[in-house]
């Protein structure tokens, strides 16, 4: 069967392998197609910063072989992004800096190596600000991303140029790391699914304890199902990890087939942060389309707020571990939170990690009173590219007023998934998030699943994936 290259970009991951084992479509027309748009389109966008396209063709070939051989392979085919902060054996990684901007590993980081092992295809490497620092892809080593939505408007970061690629329909999913919202931010400015695992569901290999424990890798897809998929695949741990989940007692892909019973569900919109109204219309609304699935809505009460010192001392102290000049660095906000963070003391870092996991503690205390929580993604709407978050001294400040929402659940290690279910009144996708137990990916997977068939969203594409 002949597939065109417009055609097969709108194809979601399960349609693609379900071709591709059929013998319908094969693994190198399916990444042919996936360069042919990111030639084509992608330089509006500027969602990829490296490809390889011997390199793609090679492994195409190979997933035929493994493919013709009978192998089980969970992703058969399917085209797929690694974030630029991410390993990938023998593929440029640069971390958005300059200081890594010749950098080619010798080995896959643990997600890498699972998504090439299950069969995917890698396309190439996505854009990110400079070690993942902001949450936008601007003022780092490549042009930064803009929003398949809206050229003049922020893809979000630091995951921005994975959902940018996935929702401009260049690949059908694409990794991220999320260490205060990195997957779930960019996945509410692009309109796409992303997901932010508990901690220790995914390892993050050959890194140690990043950022105190608070980052992750996670899927961002068009459809929940395909994120599950993908979730499937990275998920697991190795060996020496500092932590680890325990395995799901079904698959996550499978969690997308059967709804949950009925659920308690706690919306929270408030915040000592200012939330744009919009945003805030669009959790009301997604509550009421679960009441009206026959879920139990009601405010909840948890308390997300003073957490921002703690982690602000995460993000700095961590850049200044890195043992880099700060006159290397790409960024000027980089070079800002290097120094603040060589000034902290280890009784400051002891103390902040201290308090932490106390207001973990009291986090996961108060949400495990619901099935799960309801809350907005982020704070505003897709913000101008080229002025959010462009004031050095301002960030931090600036970025903890957008994600209040986001980054208290990297410090109590719950997952979340942002899903497209709002649009602002120029047309913008608004994320709205759930947030499940701690290793409660499978209540929150099946419920987003139900939403979605409730309230469809992959029919509705950015004019960047559909333009002729």
């Amino acid at each position: 069967m002949s597939t065109g290259p417009s055609e097969i970009g709108l194809l979601p991951a399960l349609e693609i392998r379900r071709r591709v084992l059929a013998r319908e479509l094969s693994p190198r027309e399916a990444a042919e197609a996936c360069l042919e748009r990111i030639a084509a389109r992608d330089g509006a966008v500027r969602s990829f910063v490296t490809i390889d396209e011997a390199m793609v063709m090679a492994m195409a070939e190979d997933v035929s072989r493994r493919v013709k051989d009978g192998a089980a392979l969970p992703l058969a085919g399917v085209p797929y992004a690694l974030k630029d902060l991410t390993d990938s054996a023998g593929l440029r990684t640069t971390f958005g800096s300059r200081v890594r901007e010749r950098n080619v590993p010798m080995r896959d980081a643990a997600v890498a190596r699972r998504l090439r092992e299950a069969g995917g295809v890698l396309v190439g490497k996505t854009n990110t600000p400079e070690f993942g620092n902001r949450a936008t892809t601007n003022f780092g080593l490549f042009p930064g991303t803009h929003n398949p939505w809206d050229l003049s408007k922020t893809a979000g970061g630091s995951s921005g140029g994975s959902a940018a690629a996935v929702a401009a329909c260049f690949c059908p999913i694409a990794e991220g790391s999320d260490g205060g919202g990195s997957i779930r931010i960019p996945s509410s400015c692009c309109g796409v699914v992303g997901i932010k695992p508990s901690r220790g569901r995914v390892s993050n290999s050959p890194n140690s304890n990043p950022r105190g424990g608070l980052i992750t890798h996670g899927p961002i897809a068009r459809t929940v199902a395909d994120a599950a998929l993908m979730l499937d695949v990275m998920a697991g741990a190795e060996p020496g990890d500092p932590f680890s989940a325990p395995p799901p007692q079904t698959s996550f892909l499978a969690a997308t087939a059967k709804p949950p019973d009925r659920l308690r569900i706690g919306i929270l919109v408030t915040s000592d942060k200012r939330i744009d109204p919009e945003v805030v219309a669009a959790v009301r609304n997604a509550a009421a389309l679960l009441e009206s699935l026959g879920h139990h809505v009601e405010e909840a009460r948890v308390d997300l707020t003073g957490l921002g010192p703690l982690f602000r001392v995460m993000v700095e102290a961590e850049t200044a571990a890195g043992d880099i000049d700060p006159a290397e660095f790409s960024d000027p906000y980089s070079r800002w939170c290097y120094e603040r963070g060589s000034r902290l003391t280890a009784v400051e870092y002891i103390r902040a990690t201290e308090e932490m996991i106390r207001r973990s503690r009291e986090i996961v205390a108060e949400t495990v009173a619901y099935d799960c929580l309801l809350t907005p993604t982020v704070t505003l709407t897709p913000q101008p590219l080229d002025t959010f978050l462009a004031v050095t001294e301002r960030v931090a400040e600036d970025d903890l007023a957008y994600i209040p929402f986001t980054y208290p659940f990297n410090i109590s290690g719950q997952p979340g998934i942002s899903l497209p279910l709002g649009w602002s009144k120029d047309g913008l996708p608004i994320g709205v998030q759930l947030v499940g137990h701690p290793f409660g990916e499978t209540t929150i997977i099946a419920l987003a699943a139900e939403i979605e068939r409730a309230a469809p969203w992959q029919s509705r594409y950015p004019a960047t994936a559909t333009r002729p």
